[in-house]
């Protein structure tokens, strides 16, 4: 910084403001409100931004006792500000500031940076390194904001901030950036690509109350392998606002555009609390994520498909309504438990799985679920799962395979109902015992074998590998015989049923 504490004489009136108050460290306030003399009540001061570079780079020392710093209120910053690859150790704050140019930070590194309600044509950032916060909230980008490989030692602030796309779509670009603790973008309004591929936060990232919109092109937020040591917010913002008839209310997340956040690690919580997902025929892509918790919550899911494939989550919080009633993918989706916010019956979750299964059965999601439910102590309902699985899985069959796996429904649920083969074979020998009753046969040997009994003649029919001594010693002739063959046919299907059955339900319980 130079040594020089003389004003240079090319400096305009409100160059020599901005100038001296450099110099003692306070902010020069260039609004019509805060200042009095001959200027015009709406004219707002104008300085260059070839000038704000100089006093950042190479202005004049502070005043005895004071820190100088670059606090500005109000200002119109002329011409490209232009800081790329400089080292900044001033702070720098400027509030409601109107930049005609674009201000150039590629690879610069600053302390701090506070844009406050700025107008800015673009920003671009890539590589810059502050030491401190970088905070933008309420600032307007109307090409776009570039923070491609950023690292901010501080927050990364953009609340309510309105950011328009560049030439390519891009609202945001910010692959790569490294923020220490929090990204705050809550009550965001974009409309175009935001874009975090690759990015990590030391702590929390903020999206609550946010519209992010794409008029342009697909994708409204692309966020492929984001690390966030805590929480993804999506649910709303915390700020009440009021709307046009005079009530209040929460402000929701907005998503017009498809979203991909496809092997993101989340070290607690995605929260979609009230989220609400608009695009036709888009896709909300989790595919691969890893997270502590998932809450699945969203207001409306408004023709989008919710991919989560081969995703993994601890818990999996959610509702009946949360969910779209077409385009869901979880083959692959693990999850330890499931904790829903309200009602959600056995029923209602096999309606989820079949939605995840209409192009393609996969036994997986069933099974996934199965086993959730037997962990945490549902038996009975794991069950009616791994039933609905196997219905399912007739589907795809055709033929004598889907004959036959209708009767291994109907008689014993596949196994996961084997009081229903005991209540056929009680119901089949009441009849057979009834029939017999009515027609005994003739015995094999007249005036020998046992005394006659339908109900055990029946039962031994029934019972293939028992022997009771009735059935080889009578003999039926006509529709008696085929009524034999038929029970004994029964028998089979009906016994192996049972034994596999019960086989299973002890398998399962151990």
């Amino acid at each position: 910084m130079s040594d020089s504490t003389e004003m240079p004489a090319d400096l305009t009136p409100d160059e020599r403001g901005m100038w001296m108050a450099f110099r003692m460290g306070s902010v020069y306030d260039g609004r019509p409100d805060s200042r009095g003399g001959d200027h015009p009540p709406s004219a707002r001061l104008r300085v260059r931004a070839e000038i704000v570079a100089w006093l950042l780079l190479d202005g004049p020392p502070p005043l005895p006792g004071r820190v100088s710093s670059l606090k500005l209120r109000g200002l119109d910053i002329t011409g490209v500000l232009d800081l790329s690859g400089a080292e900044v150790a001033a702070y720098v704050e400027l509030v409601e500031c109107d930049f005609t140019g674009p201000v150039e930070l590629t690879a610069s590194r600053m302390s701090t940076l506070r844009l406050v309600g700025c107008f800015l044509p673009t920003m671009h950032a890539e590589g810059v390194r502050v030491a401190g916060d970088l905070h933008l909230p309420r600032c307007t980008f109307h090409r776009g904001l570039v923070l491609k490989n950023a690292q901010v030692g501080g927050d990364l602030l953009l609340n309510q901030a309105t950011l328009n796309p560049d030439r390519n779509g891009f609202s945001l670009l910010a692959d790569g950036v490294v923020v220490t603790q929090n990204i705050e973008a809550e009550g965001l309004e974009s409309d175009g690509r935001i874009s975090l591929a690759d990015a990590h936060v030391g702590k929390s990232c903020s999206f609550r109350g946010s519209r992010l919109r794409n008029r342009h092109d697909r994708y409204a937020l692309t966020a492929p392998r984001l690390s966030v040591d805590r929480s993804l917010y999506f649910s709303p913002s915390a700020v009440a606002r009021t709307d046009s008839e005079g009530g209040s209310g929460e402000r929701r997340t907005v998503f017009d555009g498809e979203v991909q956040l496809d092997d993101a690690r989340i070290g607690d919580a995605i929260d979609l609390q009230s989220a609400e997902l608009r695009r036709e025929e888009g896709v909300f892509s989790l595919r691969r994520v890893h997270a502590s918790e998932l809450r699945f919550l969203p207001r409306e899911v408004h023709g989008s498909r919710v991919v989560l494939e081969e995703a993994s989550v601890d818990t999996l919080v959610d509702s009946v309504s949360g969910w779209p009633r077409t385009g869901l993918e979880l083959s692959g989706f693990v999850y330890k438990r499931i904790a829903p916010l309200g009602l959600f019956t056995v029923a209602e979750r096999i309606a989820w799985l079949r939605t995840a299964t209409l192009d393609t059965y996969d036994p997986q999601p069933y099974e996934q679920l199965a086993r959730v439910l037997r962990a945490g102590g549902e038996p009975q309902d794991a069950d009616t799962v791994l039933l609905a699985r196997m219905r399912r899985r007739r589907e795809t069959l055709g033929g004598v395979a889907k004959v036959w796996d209708a009767v291994q429904d109907v008689t014993f649920g596949y196994g996961y109902r084997p009081g229903r083969a005991v209540v056929w074979l009680s119901v089949i020998w009441a009849a057979g015992s009834l029939w017999f009753s009515h027609r005994p046969p003739a015995p094999m040997k007249a005036g020998e074998g046992p005394a006659w009994s339908p109900e055990i003649y029946t039962l031994d029919l029934l019972l293939p590998i028992l022997d009771l001594g009735q059935e080889t010693q009578w003999h039926t002739q006509g529709i008696s015989m085929w009524i034999a063959v038929v029970l004994a046919f029964a028998g089979w299907i009906l016994a192996t049923s049972v034994a596999v059955g019960a086989a299973a339900v002890l398998l399962r319980r151990n």
